[in-house]
């Protein structure tokens, strides 16, 4: 009986304060981002159907600094002896699109010896934003590894996409296959 006059007087109270009383809803969750895809408003990336996300941690363009920060990173044939990464790296660049591969292959050799840099190619991204793909080779024995990347600027950002593997796992080819998915644009009121 208590439990009626409960439900009752909770009816009631409902009812009695007319319209200020709303049915309190529960927002849905938003759909998922694909954790394929980065996208900010100059760029966007797919990774390959296989490739499984280890970090998506994307940073406003006024809080790059001037070393290259990982954004995101794949990582595919995950559990394979021949496993590979695909990072996406930044940092605040409003120099010359055209020099920023010059800058990122200073910044890459001042950081570590025994670097090799070779075979840089240019290219343009799916959209036709000129880009650069430049093979990067560093470390000895086993734990000798080859880096594939695309690089390019976009007015405030100087942009790493790159595949990385032990040395002799994979190829240009495949490393182009694999980062091919990118278009960009200038960045939004970059300054020219």
């Amino acid at each position: 009986m208590k439990i009626q006059h409960l439900l009752l007087l909770t009816v009631l109270l409902a009812l009695a304060s007319g319209p200020v009383a709303q049915a309190q809803t529960v927002a849905a969750p938003g759909p998922t981002p694909d954790p394929h895809i980065y996208s900010d408003p100059a760029m966007t990336f797919t990774a390959p159907p296989d490739a499984v996300l280890l970090n998506r941690q994307p940073i406003a363009v006024d809080q790059l600094s001037n070393d290259l920060q990982p954004i995101a990173a794949w990582l595919l044939r995950a559990g394979k002896e021949d496993s590979r990464m695909i990072m996406l790296s930044m940092e605040a660049y409003s120099g010359a699109p055209n020099e920023w591969e010059g800058v990122f292959e200073s910044q890459t050799h001042s950081s570590q010896d025994g670097v090799l840099i070779r075979n840089k190619t240019p290219m343009t991204l799916l959209n036709g934003m000129p880009a650069t793909f430049v093979e990067v080779a560093y470390g000895g024995g086993f734990d000798a590894r080859k880096e594939y990347a695309v690089v390019w600027a976009d007015g405030a950002r100087g942009i790493v996409l790159a595949e990385t593997t032990r040395l002799g796992d994979a190829g240009p080819e495949e490393a182009r296959e694999v980062l091919k998915q990118a278009t960009a644009v200038r960045y939004p009121d970059a300054q020219p």
